[in-house]
């Protein structure tokens, strides 16, 4: 085996291994609240919690275009499964952390102002 195909052989070798690793690193949408500490947002009052609602819901769209993007490419999988799956699933539990403090301290009224609904 030449030099040169060797080298490709240990290239690919590596990005199947990586992907092989990274793709049992992926966690279903349902796993997204064990991503973020309980709590994180227990000293938020209804205000503050209803801006970083606003601001989570407006990272948690730009990385959902963001993976839908990288699925249309080549490698499309790996780069979801390292770069943005794991932003994802903890801008996913901060939202589902802020709708708990919300519920627990009575002012789910500014979630319910989301204009797209992306809380529930």
């Amino acid at each position: 085996m030449s030099r040169i195909a060797s080298a490709r052989l240990r290239i690919v070798s590596g990005i199947v291994a990586a992907f092989a690793t990274l793709s049992g690193c992926a966690l279903p949408d349902d796993k997204a609240l064990s991503m973020v500490n309980r709590g994180k947002y227990s000293l938020y009052d209804c205000h503050a919690i209803g801006r970083q609602a606003r601001e989570s819901n407006i990272r948690e769209r730009e990385l959902r275009e963001a993976i839908e993007k990288a699925s249309r490419g080549p490698a499309g999988e790996l780069v979801i499964a390292s770069v943005y799956r794991p932003e994802y699933l903890t801008v996913k539990g901060e939202l589902q952390e802020l709708e708990l403090m919300a519920t627990q301290k009575n002012c789910r009224n500014v979630l319910r102002t989301q204009s797209d609904g992306a809380i529930q």
